[in-house]
């Protein structure tokens, strides 16, 4: 067990530290829309970007899920079919799909943007799923062939293009949120091209049909389930914008990137959790290994969350574009940051549980689960958004995840039976919010140098906490110890 758990925690940290870096290049765009574009603007481009995220759930047609179910390491010949479907069905489906959208480009811009480049970010925007599109399969087929590394450098590859462009369209040719869209296409390009070796040495021009059938049956139950998790993610701006303003919608959004570390983790866990598991699911003691693996990602996020909740606020007033990190304007909503880590982490705890259904391919009650939690996420938007404006989507969005890991546990118990080590979490859990809300409240009292220490005084012991309470066993903190004198070395 501790082999296969090392694998992953491998993998992971492979993924990890480029979109660790990734992410911090993307996190460097942050000041710059808040400092180079207006709340109007910006809130129009994530607008329409939520639009071209829905776009491309419905380009992928569940295929590069599909595509890692139904591939066979040990039969090459087979996978190649696998391959050459599942790249097939996504990239006719995105092509017309695209053709469609730049068509009445000029028809659509006026519904969902005031702005006079509007037209031009539509057609660039319909060109950027199918982009995205064409690259889903063949990420996909790098991660079932573990192979982190070349997965991770060409995702950070296009991020770092991606950071540029914007450095010269938004910031020096002044292009505003068209700048935003022009950027993205730039990347999105490169990655396209950089993929036409591998897409030409898999591609089987023997078309199977039967094949196809089996894969869309299995795909196609996940669209609905994607579709939903990304309402979770993104509707809550759109509806935000329609009760209350595009201000609104840009103070919510810069204070909700500022909650990425959980986010971050448990999207790169989920880059080598889903391989992972589908890799090892025949192993005699695979529940138990499953069961650890989930104790330990909420050691990690309970981690993160006191990290990022104690020392966010520290961050954000370091000097930066137009004097500080983050413009000051957008300083009030730093509040809601530990509500969107929450939300962050049941999101988490979804994934795992949904590890059993991908496994016996049972994959039709994942939108009965996320479909009702994004139902959840809408009505209370609607009806905490008047109320609590942007605070009223951050609450929606926790409340939704919590619906979706509640209803996709209670089916994983008839379908995949599992024994999660629950006294555990509950006490890492526990532990965390107790620590958090307290250190909180005493430190809003002192100086702001007496507040930073003390929070690393938290950090601390929050270590020594799930000791006494047994989390850690023996055999662990020798590990620990000895990894300190390695480091200390």
């Amino acid at each position: 067990m501790k082999s296969r758990i090392k694998s992953l925690a491998s993998d992971t940290l492979i993924y990890g530290v480029s979109t660790i870096v990734g992410r911090f290049l993307t996190f460097l765009l942050t000041p710059i829309y808040s400092n180079y574009l207006n709340g109007a603007e910006y809130g129009d481009a994530i607008y329409i970007f939520s639009f071209v995220a829905f776009i491309n759930i419905i380009y992928s047609f569940g295929m590069d899920t599909a595509f890692m179910r139904f591939y066979d390491k040990d039969d090459k010949e087979y996978s190649k079919k696998v391959f050459t479907m599942a790249y097939l069905t996504i990239a006719v489906i995105s092509g017309v799909v695209s053709i469609i959208v730049i068509i009445f480009a000029d028809a659509i811009a006026p519904t969902l943007t005031d702005l006079k480049t509007g037209p031009e970010i539509i057609r660039i925007a319909a060109l950027i799923p199918f982009l995205d599109a064409v690259m889903f399969v063949p990420y996909a087929f790098l991660r079932m062939t573990r192979r982190p590394y070349r997965f991770a450098l060409t995702k950070l590859g296009l991020i770092f293009i991606a950071v540029a462009s914007n450095a010269v369209f938004v910031v020096i040719l002044r292009w505003q949120a068209l700048g935003i869209f022009y950027s993205q296409l730039m990347a999105n390009i490169v990655g396209a091209l950089i993929f036409i070796p591998m897409i030409s040495s898999h591609f089987n021009w023997k078309l199977d049909w039967k094949l196809m059938k089996q894969m869309l049956r299995y795909g196609i139950p996940t669209i609905p389930a994607t579709l939903s998790s990304l309402i979770l993610q993104i509707a809550d701006r759109p509806i935000l914008k329609i009760l209350s303003s595009s201000e609104s919608v840009a103070m919510y959004t810069i204070n909700h990137r500022l909650g990425l570390p959980i986010m971050l983790f448990v999207s790169v866990f989920e880059y080598a959790w889903k391989p992972f598991y589908l890799s090892h699911h025949e192993d005699a003691d695979a529940k138990q290994l499953f069961s650890r693996i989930f104790t330990y990602f909420t050691l990690t996020c309970a981690a993160i969350f006191l990290i990022t909740g104690f020392f966010i606020e520290f961050i954000v007033r370091m000097p930066f574009i137009g004097g500080k990190f983050i413009n000051p304007a957008y300083w009030s909503g730093i509040g809601i940051i530990p509500v969107i880590l929450g939300g962050y982490f049941l999101n988490g705890m979804y994934n795992n549980f949904a590890a059993g259904f991908h496994i016996v391919k049972k994959t039709d009650y994942l939108p009965l689960s996320i479909g009702a939690a994004a139902l959840t996420n809408i009505a209370l938007n609607f009806i905490l958004v008047p109320i609590f404006d942007y605070w009223g989507a951050a609450y929606a969005m926790l409340g939704a995840y919590a619906v979706a890991a509640v209803i996709l546990y209670t089916f994983l118990r008839k379908v995949y039976p599992m024994k999660y080590e629950f006294s555990k979490v509950i006490t890492i859990i526990g532990v965390m919010l107790v620590l958090y809300f307290t250190t909180t409240w005493i430190t809003n009292y002192f100086t702001i140098w007496l507040s930073f220490a003390i929070r690393i005084f938290s950090m601390a012991l929050f270590v020594v906490i799930l000791r006494l309470f047994g989390f850690f066993t023996n055999e662990e903190m020798r590990k620990i110890v000895t990894l300190f004198r390695k480091e200390k070395k």
